[in-house]
């Protein structure tokens, strides 16, 4: 007898009339013959097929952010007065008021926000406001002073305070490094962000910890409401490990997680070699590991991502790379020998450059590897690196949600940051796909939306943003697949998840709404029913 069965369903690929039976978690029969089954549901008419990989996410940030103040929408600083004023007033009590997701035209175009703007908004109690690729946030006084900014500003490699005219920090913060101190002046002591940086928590409260691991599975439950079965994390260190395991042996992760380990530069041999041996662990339930992650380079917007050509109006800088080659190199090449994959933030196309040339001394010293080891972001991709890139197999991680002027982003400042000679090499999707690139599609949640039915929108609204820049939108089939079948080669597991085939695991999504209409509107699907290894995990059916 099957589990279920599904009837009267429309396949997402191609809206032809489909069935599909479920036996012990896996998909047994694909219109095949009726057969007798324990439940049986009738689809009416709803659009059936592969449940979603998210290929870039970070978990633990985006569960936290459930929880916090979301300003993606405020684009001036009335709006952003009020908003913050009205979040604040119940919550007298915080040591820290954090809201996310900011643009950088929070205050208004051409501005970016400063303490003095933000204390008069909020002028005693600490006040952050994180920007939406995390890159980057604004601190009132009171926060600057808690964390010992207002009376000495730290040297800190890769990351900066920024001044003011009057040589005091003006509250912006740029990067990690600069960031995290007012970051730990939350009640969570900002453990949400140390998986990204690669550092490991201090002392851990029992009721801290059982805190994290809800906001984990606050995260997890979010990610099957949107039809992901398969959440790719991009930050991890040993003391997520630890969570994610416990979770996963107790049964307790809804949904499938793809851990890595972060590298971080300047860690020492003896660390890189713990996380190593940590990245090399057998998967526990539906968690699975084989990953470490690295950062070659910040944000157009801080001016952090790596180039080959110099910034406009900054004649000779280009960024630093945050890994001496020779130091990436080595580490690329002790993991590609552990059997690791290895996946590195790049932004500017000196990153991609670099990170290139780091997987290729790996493939010379160990030899060529079903590695797949993969690039993240690509924002601006040199020309000369597409075919180094299809040659080495290396897959592009990418994420439709972040062109400017996409899902609700400014363009400004960002192109004019990245120059108007570069617009042609940006977010190139189409140009990687024709040479032979393997995509897999993600939001970079909680710095984007996580729905996939917003991010597949703006894959394919995307407009150009002058006549001479290429057109670089994919097809609705090609886009659905580097979120399903793509997304699942990419964590090497084209034989498990990410097609409608017998054989393949139950991880199926049902969508209220027809797909072909996310062409004109992001709200035109909803996900009724997603299936975990054939489990519900998320069911507006039954109700």
């Amino acid at each position: 007898m099957d589990d279920l069965l599904i009837t009267n369903a429309r396949r997402i690929a191609d809206g032809a009339p489909v069935s599909v039976a479920l036996r012990d978690g896996k998909i047994a029969r694909v219109n095949g013959g009726m057969a007798e089954a324990a439940r049986v549901i009738d689809a009416g008419g709803r659009w059936l097929g592969a449940a979603f990989v998210e290929s870039h996410l970070h978990i633990f940030s985006g569960g936290v952010a459930l929880n916090r103040l979301n300003l993606a929408h405020v684009h001036d600083e009335a709006t952003l007065a009020a908003e913050v004023t009205a979040w604040a007033a119940p919550r007298a009590d915080l040591p820290l008021i954090c809201g996310y997701a900011a643009n950088y035209d929070l205050v208004g175009e051409g501005r970016r926000p400063d303490r003095h703007i933000l204390d008069a908004i909020l002028p005693d109690q600490p006040l952050f406001i994180v920007s939406t690729d995390l890159h980057a946030g604004w601190a009132n006084t009171a926060a600057l002073r808690a964390c010992g900014f207002m009376d000495a500003v730290p040297d800190l490699p890769g990351a900066e305070v920024v001044l003011g005219a009057d040589g005091l920090p003006n509250g912006e913060l740029r990067e990690n490094g600069a960031m995290d101190p007012v970051y730990a002046l939350d009640l969570n002591g900002g453990r949400e962000n140390l998986g990204i940086g690669g550092h490991e928590p201090g002392a851990v409260t029992e009721a801290a910890r059982a805190a994290d691991k809800a906001a984990i599975l606050d995260a997890l439950k979010t990610c099957a409401a949107h039809g992901i079965t398969l959440a790719v994390n991009m930050d991890g260190n040993l003391y997520q490990a630890e969570l994610f395991t416990e979770l996963a042996q107790a049964d307790l992760l809804p949904i499938r997680v793809s851990l890595p380990m972060t590298i971080a530069p300047g860690q020492d041999d003896a660390r890189v070699a713990a996380l190593l041996e940590a990245a090399g662990r057998a998967p526990v339930g539906k968690l699975s590991f084989g990953r470490v992650k690295m950062f070659m380079d910040g944000v157009f917007d801080t001016w952090t991502a790596l180039r080959t050509d110099d910034y406009p109006d900054r004649p000779g800088f280009r960024g630093e790379p945050l890994f001496a080659p020779e130091r990436f190199a080595e580490i690329c090449i002790r993991a590609d020998a552990a059997g690791l994959q290895i996946a590195t933030h790049c932004v500017g196309d000196g990153a991609v450059r670099a990170v290139v040339d780091g997987y290729e001394a790996a493939a010379k010293a160990n030899g060529r590897l079903d590695a797949r080891h993969r690039i993240e972001h690509l924002d601006m991709v040199h020309p000369a690196e597409v075919a180094r890139i299809a040659d080495l197999g290396i897959i592009a991680s990418m994420q439709p949600v972040h062109p400017p002027g996409s899902a609700g982003l400014p363009l400004e400042p960002t192109i004019s940051i990245m120059g108007r000679n570069r617009w042609r090499d940006t977010f190139p999707w189409a140009r990687l796909k024709s040479a032979g690139v393997g995509l897999a599609f993600g939001t970079d949640w909680p710095v984007s939306p996580l729905s996939p039915m917003v991010a597949i929108h703006a894959a394919l609204t995307r407009r150009t943003w002058a006549e001479d820049v290429p057109d670089q939108r994919l097809s609705l089939t090609d886009v659905f697949s580097a979120y399903t079948a793509g997304g699942a080669r990419a964590d090497h597991r084209e034989a498990q998840l990410g097609r409608l085939e017998p054989g393949l695991a139950a991880d199926l999504i049902l969508l209220d709404g027809d797909p072909r209409a996310l062409m004109s509107r992001p709200d035109a699907c909803s996900v009724a029913l997603t299936l975990c290894a054939g489990r519900a995990v998320h069911d507006t059916l039954s109700g």
